[in-house]
């Protein structure tokens, strides 16, 4: 009984933060882009950047964290950083999405143009999430999937490849296994 009470707290003690509203003091940060544009806004810990060519569309938030995006190619790029993390995504078309979320999390999700061109009609989608000291990375270029850390997912469209990694252990699709 012990052993699910221990379970139960965990899940809710890591669970509940992402639920409750941010605590008023939080500084965001949006950046929207599109049409060639660069926004930067800056302040304090708190940072975002959303860039774009003539066809892309980028959106980054920062919450106490940083966000970046970087859309070229049609791209749809989204960063999140909150309460500490960071949230990277770029692509040359495709729907990259990266976030990032507590102390020292790192997020980055990336796709290559020459991986959209090979998929004509289907849409390429790079996720990446990374919580509290974690590291996550999808990027199509490479064919990788990263997870690091007791809190992370990653997922590329294109291949199906997979990660996942917690604090019970990590899980990743075969193709991509480390030796």
């Amino acid at each position: 009984m012990k052993l699910i009470s221990v379970i139960v707290c965990s899940a809710a003690a890591v669970v509940t933060p992402l639920w409750l509203p941010a605590v008023a003091s939080a500084t965001d940060a949006h950046c929207t882009s599109a049409n060639g544009t660069d926004i930067t806004v800056i302040d304090g810990r708190t940072a975002c950047r959303a860039v774009t060519d003539l066809r892309g569309q980028a959106r980054s938030l920062g919450i106490d964290g940083v966000g970046y995006a970087n859309a070229t190619g049609a791209a749809m790029a989204v960063g999140v950083g909150a309460a500490g993390g960071v949230g990277a995504s770029d692509g040359a078309g495709g729907l990259p999405i990266a976030i990032g979320v507590g102390q020292d999390a790192i997020a980055r999700s990336s796709i290559d143009g020459d991986e959209v061109s090979r998929s004509p009609g289907a849409p390429v989608i790079a996720v990446s999430v990374a919580f509290d000291g974690s590291r996550a990375a999808a990027q199509t270029a490479d064919n990788t999937v990263v997870c690091l850390g007791g809190g992370a997912f990653a997922w590329n469209s294109r291949t199906g490849d997979t990660c996942l990694s917690t604090p019970f252990g990590r899980w990743q699709t075969p193709a991509q296994q480390l030796s």
